[in-house]
């Protein structure tokens, strides 16, 4: 018995190998380029290995991209250790019970032969055969239930139809198996052995002399009946596991490591006798077995092939498009094609376009706030013009998570906490919606179900949307390509970081590292098939994406969340840390995200030049506060107490616009252009002007006490709307 469970595992795991442990096709770094996704979005590093969440939702949803959040649900509670163990045991021993089970049958049918056993299965194997189905029945249960949610998923991918077409093979080899071993078994062993005398052996009766279960144990050899019945190299009637009893083994002798001469050692009955019409035909139930033996071992080729399409996918469609959201897609693509070629090109040059990601499935209605008439005379099917995170989230969960709490999703309502004398004071709805809120995002309202003027087209980091969530993925990603190599790029951001208040774009571009990017940057990597964005790798200087948002090895994962990473609020009035920064306090210690930002810089300069650039930023920053912003705000404070200065309008009085611009302009420019090391920045645009602004608002204020300067800007242009 020990040999033949040796046998049957080695000659099942010889079959399965290929099949089981070769990497598939869905895995490799041409599927990446393909789809947009990297080995690091499935497994747990960039080389492959354990699977992460993702990865195993992945699988769960028949190698198909995007994931249903249902589906990534289950996963969650699937990854968790305790169902991670089970799996890992129940996956093991399905995987054992098939190796077993499979080398098992195919060492009989290679070596034993179906007809050979007339007497019936052998105990060792029928045992063997019963516990391997049993054993991956139940396996196979509990593996289904973790991959599969829903019954229709078996015939919307193909893996789902490869796995159903395996499970009624198998229950048709099991019903076949058990047939064999219970009734059929049976019956040849109530069947007496095909034994004759001496000198009646011939082909249709030598299988009976096998040497099993007591029998003789005869061989033919160019027609000689040889007896090795007491041969010790015969016990059983198998020689060497390879060959046995009751066969004609003439042929077999060519690869033996011996010749004739051993058979000196045995007894020669005689010759075998020619067959008499007609004898040589087996009994029924004997061609029956025969005949199930051979059709089981034709299911797991089957199966093999199953498993086979699965592993390494088909080059024909296995099952006509039947989903609804693909034809309702297919539909959406044919009509842009024509009507709106840029768009089409657009997408069908990114990445949704290779991974099924349509027009349906970003603009489907998924809120009844956000339901818009249909724009198809000839479809019903409504959908949304306004796509927003919600639509997003389906597919990148966690990138809109963190962009949910994000100084850029709720800019909508920060603006106003900081500015608040821009919407009270000084401009009107129309200036601030082709202004402030193109950046900022407007409230978009629908009426009617079509979006409201003036609320609509906006794709503002902060728009809020008429589904209640924040922001515009398109920011960044502008619609409908997706680019991340654009993402990464600082004109990204520069259509809203520039200008004399957050001049982020001209400090990047004047200082050393947008200096190595306009003169190299064309000739880095921007999208690497990795989707691992690494420093001295793939670029040498870094851009917004690179310090706000990139990975770094080791350290910490990519972020949508640009506002990490920051130790001080450069933009209010009084710099604070983020923590303290009232309007939009943060939820992390600035300690820690002051180590995250160094780290970013160490990727290309020495601890002693990084610590100090900080030190440097930290002193500027006590300096604005407590030699500019701090005298000056005394002194406003006072002319509204004395009520020189009115509170009841902002920007109607000429020191509140030095006062603003003093902080909001010339301060945030000394500010930053020290924190993104940007010399003309920090002095020219920043504390020279900030001197020249102070001196300015003491004199008007000196002015104001002594009643003099005194003027109010009336009537103000745009105020009244």
């Amino acid at each position: 018995m020990p040999k033949r469970l040796v046998c049957c595992a080695m000659f099942g795991f010889v079959l399965l190998f290929g099949v089981i442990f070769t990497p598939a096709a869905q895995a490799t770094e041409q599927y990446a380029r393909d789809t947009g996704q990297a080995c690091i979005f499935c497994h747990q590093e960039s080389t492959g290995g354990q699977l992460k969440t993702v990865g195993f939702a992945y699988i769960r949803n028949g190698y198909r991209y995007p994931i249903a959040s249902s589906v990534l649900e289950k996963s969650e509670r699937l990854q968790q250790p305790l169902h991670k163990t089970l799996r890992f045991v129940i996956g093991y021993l399905h995987l054992l019970a098939a190796v077993i089970f499979f080398g098992a049958i195919f060492y009989i049918h290679i070596f034993v032969r179906p007809a050979r056993l007339t007497g019936g299965i052998p105990k060792p194997e029928r045992l063997l055969g019963l516990s391997c189905m049993a054993t991956l029945t139940a396996t196979g249960i509990y593996l289904t239930w973790a991959r599969m949610d829903r019954w229709e998923q078996f015939f919307d991918n193909t893996f789902g139809l490869m796995l159903f077409i395996k499970i009624l093979l198998f229950a048709l080899m099991v019903a076949i198996g058990l047939t064999a071993v219970t009734l059929v078994h049976r019956k040849m062993k109530q069947m007496p052995p095909p034994v004759a005398g001496e000198d009646e052996i011939t082909r249709a009766n030598l299988a009976g002399f096998d040497g099993a279960e007591g029998r003789p144990a005869y061989f033919v050899f160019e027609n000689d009946v040889y007896d090795v019945s007491d041969s010790a190299r015969w016990k059983g009637g198998r020689h060497f596991g390879k060959h046995t009893a009751g066969a004609d083994l003439t042929e077999a002798l060519k690869g033996a490591p011996h010749g004739t001469e051993v058979f000196e050692k045995v007894r020669r009955v005689g010759p075998l006798r020619t067959e008499a019409a007609g004898s040589d035909k087996p009994p029924v139930v004997r061609r029956v077995f025969v005949v199930l033996a051979y059709t089981n071992l034709v299911l797991i080729f089957l199966i093999l092939a199953c498993i086979g399409v699965w592993r390494w996918d088909f080059p024909l469609r296995l099952m006509p498009e039947k989903r609804e959201t693909a034809i309702v897609g297919q539909s959406c693509i044919d009509c842009h094609r024509e009507k709106t070629p840029g768009i089409f090109m657009d997408w069908n040059n990114g990445v949704h376009a290779r991974v099924d990601v349509h027009c349906d499935k970003c603009h489907r209605a998924i809120d009844e706030q956000a339901v818009l008439t249909a724009h198809l005379e000839h479809s019903s099917r409504p959908i949304s013009v306004v796509v927003s995170p919600k639509h997003c989230q389906g597919c990148h969960p966690r990138q809109a998570e963190q962009y949910a709490r994000s100084k850029h999703a709720n800019t909508h309502e920060i603006m106003w906490k900081i500015d608040h004398w821009l919407k009270d004071g000084m401009n009107n709805a129309t200036e601030r919606t082709t202004g402030c809120l193109a950046c900022h995002g407007t409230v978009v309202e629908v009426e009617n179900g079509k979006p409201l003027p003036g609320t609509w087209p906006n794709v503002g980091v902060g728009r809020i949307n008429p589904d209640g969530s924040k922001g515009s993925c398109t920011s960044c990603h502008t619609r409908h390509r997706f680019s991340i190599e654009e993402a990464r790029k600082p004109e990204a951001c520069d259509q809203c970081h520039l200008g004399p208040d957050h001049p982020q774009i001209e400090i990047y571009n004047e200082s050393k590292h947008g200096t190595i990017y306009h003169a190299e940057g064309d000739r880095w990597t921007w999208d690497p098939t990795s989707r691992r964005w690494e420093a001295g790798k793939h670029f040498r200087a870094p851009t917004c994406a690179t310090c706000h948002m990139s990975a770094v090895a080791g350290k910490f994962d990519v972020s949508h969340d640009v506002t990490e990473r920051l130790s001080w609020e450069t933009q209010a009035p009084r710099t604070v840390r983020p923590e303290d920064f009232k309007p939009f306090p943060a939820a992390t210690r600035w300690q820690d995200e002051r180590r995250k930002m160094e780290a970013v810089c160490l990727q290309c300069h020495s601890i002693t030049w990084t610590q100090d650039h900080f030190r440097n930023l930290d002193k500027v920053i006590h300096h604005y506060n407590e030699n500019y912003y701090d005298p000056i705000e005394k002194v406003m404070n006072q002319l509204y107490d004395q009520g020189l200065v009115s509170r009841e309008r902002y920007f109607d009085e000429p020191i509140e616009w030095q006062y603003y611009e003093l902080w909001h302009h010339e301060g945030r420019r000394a500010r930053m252009g020290t924190a993104m090391m940007a010399p003309d920045y920090a002095w020219w645009h920043g504390f020279y002007e900030l001197k020249h602004r102070f001196v300015h608002v003491r004199q008007m204020a000196a002015e104001l006490k002594e009643g003099k300067g005194k003027h109010m800007y009336t009537p103000f242009p745009g105020r009244m709307e």
